[in-house]
């Protein structure tokens, strides 16, 4: 923990204060995933990127080519990892692998063989989904891991993150609801799902000792010259 003294010399809230004493996190979405309502809710959680995807991870990577990076901490599962590897390839770096940056499961509870549209009825399905887009809160999903509990390991990895990269600026290749634990913690919201974010887009925060600022959210320009919609911003 800084001291009273230390922490306020420090400016969280300027974007052109240099580094000295924070960490600055670079918050990036995995490229578009395969996802079909054919797929189990066992498949659902590490499908592989799509060919759009693929577009959208090099797209980020080379934006992110040229700005200086100290680190890249990634999602184990596949889609993220693919996003960190190809980030980090740019500058001569190994994503650093951290299981609590996984995805939220909002199917951990049904049955992992079946598809959530075999398994439950479809204006069940058509209902929790109305809720949870209302809310924007993950009680609407009765078959999902803890809430409180994926905050928790999200929060408390970012926090690691930070406390070991003072001065750095450090790329985290995730998902959408880990990044949206990480926005709502900075912007004191209630809410699970403040923002929809978009596949590969950037969201900056920074961090000192207990506390973060945003600097920026959902940033996908760089993939406005091949993707003339925004895609589907699912978990």
């Amino acid at each position: 923990m800084l001291s009273q003294s230390r922490a306020r010399s420090i400016d969280l809230d300027n974007p052109f204060a240099p580094l000295t004493g924070l960490c600055e996190l670079v918050l990036v979405r995995h490229g578009e995933q395969v996802l079909s309502k054919e797929l189990s809710a066992g498949e659902t959680v590490d499908p592989p990127l799509s060919d759009l995807g693929e577009r959208q991870v090099q797209a980020v990577a080379q934006r992110l080519a040229t700005a200086r990076v100290d680190a890249v901490y990634s999602s184990p599962l596949r889609r993220a990892l693919r996003t960190g590897t190809e980030i980090a390839d740019r500058h001569g770096l190994v994503p650093v692998v951290r299981d609590d940056l996984t995805e939220y499961e909002p199917w951990q509870k049904s049955p992992a063989d079946l598809s959530p549209f075999d398994a439950l009825p479809r204006d069940e399905i058509a209902k929790i989904f109305r809720e949870h887009i209302r809310t924007r809160r993950y009680d609407a999903f009765p078959y999902a891991e803890d809430g409180a509990a994926f905050r928790g390991r999200v929060l408390g990895q970012i926090s690691t993150i930070v406390d070991s990269h003072r001065g750095e600026r450090v790329v985290v290749t995730c998902h959408g609801g880990v990044i949206n634990a990480v926005l709502a913690d900075a912007l004191g919201s209630g809410l699970d799902m403040p923002v929809r974010v978009h596949h590969t887009s950037i969201s900056v925060v920074r961090g000192a000792d207990t506390r973060r600022a945003v600097q920026s959210v959902n940033d996908f320009s760089h993939v406005l010259d091949f993707q003339t919609s925004v895609g589907a911003m699912n978990l």
